[in-house]
């Protein structure tokens, strides 16, 4: 039950994050209330898998987290993730935003 608790708490934090990078413009931040949701389970999803994916997982810095999260949200936001071009920065912004929440997660 507290695991629960402490996502919904930090599934909060983050859907904050996302609603003002949207509010500020960010054009990757998602439209409305549900995509930015998605963007958020996404974000948690793809954040506590990359120990998994990760070729050396003890050896990432932040900026190899937050770089893999960029990825991950254009992988599943984008049609054509290869023609994404000067969109990927906004995806890394909007990625380190997330990062720094996913990173000091609350205590329980």
């Amino acid at each position: 039950m507290a695991d629960k608790l402490q996502d919904s708490d930090l599934a909060d934090r983050l859907l904050s994050v996302a609603e003002a990078e949207h509010l500020s413009g960010s054009p990757v931040a998602g439209h409305d209330d549900a995509n930015r949701r998605e963007t958020v389970e996404v974000a948690i999803r793809r954040w506590r898998s990359f120990s998994r994916r990760s070729r050396h997982p003890v050896r990432a810095t932040h900026a190899d987290r937050v770089e893999d999260l960029a990825k991950g949200l254009r992988d599943r936001f984008e049609t054509t993730p290869a023609l994404t071009g000067p969109l990927m920065e906004d995806y890394r912004h909007l990625a380190a935003k997330l990062a720094a929440v996913l990173a000091d997660p609350p205590s329980g």
